[in-house]
């Protein structure tokens, strides 16, 4: 079944909507939310300093030269192992855009980071995260690339699961480092796979018509 034909994909798409206009009206209102002093609470009061040397690997695989890196080492297997030009074009086109939206959006939201000790160095604005939103761009597309060349249901579910606890550190790095809200992620990750889901909904449209 494709991608964009999948029952479980417009549910995704509706949630990821839902939190999408939820989490940009509550940043605008400007009011603290009490997601994000819960999410905060929990994720910190487990993940202590004995986690702080893989989540600061973490912050430097979403830094924009750790994406890049793995942006061209991924586009390379495209071209030297599959010769498929057109996953490449819409890999890339999906990246690169889906930085600039974040810019964006960082910008329209305007929302500061938090007033916190940030053990990480940071340099934009708070709302989305981009690591989560690229994580979730970057790492959703490769993994979908990926399991759509595999014929094994197994390796697919495999793929799927690891890409999808990979992300979800990639944003829990965020809140560990103290460098964003559990809000700014959430966002992230709900912004990600919406950007996401419309370039793969026409890489496989393009594909059907080849």
């Amino acid at each position: 079944m494709e991608f964009r034909k999948s029952k479980i994909t417009f549910l995704f798409i509706i949630l990821a909507a839902s939190l999408s206009i939820y989490f940009w009206a509550a940043v605008k209102s400007g009011e603290p939310l009490r997601f994000d002093q819960f999410i905060s609470f929990f994720v910190t009061g487990i993940l202590k300093e004995f986690s702080y040397p893989f989540f600061t690997l973490m912050d430097r695989i979403g830094s924009k030269l750790g994406i890049g890196m793995v942006s061209l080492l991924f586009i390379l297997w495209l071209w030297i192992k599959k010769r498929d030009y057109l996953a490449m074009a819409i890999f890339v086109f999906a990246v690169a855009f889906g930085n600039e939206l974040n810019k964006w959006l960082k910008n329209a939201a305007g929302r500061p980071r938090p007033d916190l000790e940030h053990l990480v160095a940071v340099k934009s604005l708070s709302f989305p995260s981009g690591h989560a939103m690229m994580g979730m761009i970057l790492y959703m597309m490769i993994a979908y690339i990926i399991m759509s060349g595999l014929e094994s249901r197994t390796l697919r579910w495999l793929i799927g699961v690891l890409a999808g606890i990979w992300i979800l550190f990639m944003g829990i790095s965020r809140v560990v480092m103290q460098v964003h809200y559990p809000s700014d992620v959430a966002a992230g990750f709900a912004m990600g796979f919406i950007w996401v889901t419309i370039w793969i909904s026409l890489y496989e449209l393009y594909k059907t018509n080849l």
